[in-house]
């Protein structure tokens, strides 16, 4: 059996991912009620008027990335950090230069 070495136990960047998968572990524990809820309320929407409502599908794919992004974490897929701790910026960058591309392309034809 290999000897326990003392100073990986002792590693805070393992204690600081620790303290931060409890974290999210609450976090997902608080939002799996909203969830439920928006389920519900969704549920309604479609009952009565026959269309999802667009702005709680919107929420929706929000939680379901944060859901994503925080069990990737907890379950040691990623190092990266979910929301507020992620860094977006490259995905804005790609979209905001596909926006600049397809407007151009738009002008070009007119």
């Amino acid at each position: 059996m290999e000897t326990i070495n003392k100073d990986e136990i002792l590693k805070s960047s393992k204690w600081i991912r620790f303290i931060f998968m409890v974290l999210y572990a609450f976090a997902l524990n608080f939002v799996l009620p909203i969830c439920i809820g928006l389920a519900v309320i969704q549920f309604l929407f479609v009952l009565f008027t026959s269309k999802v409502n667009p702005s709680i599908a919107n929420v929706n794919s929000y939680v379901i990335e944060f859901f994503e992004d925080s069990l990737s974490f907890l379950l040691f897929q990623t190092e990266e950090k979910p929301f507020p701790f992620k860094n977006n910026s490259e995905e804005e960058v790609v979209i905001e230069a596909e926006e600049i591309e397809d407007s151009s392309s738009k002008q070009e034809t007119d």
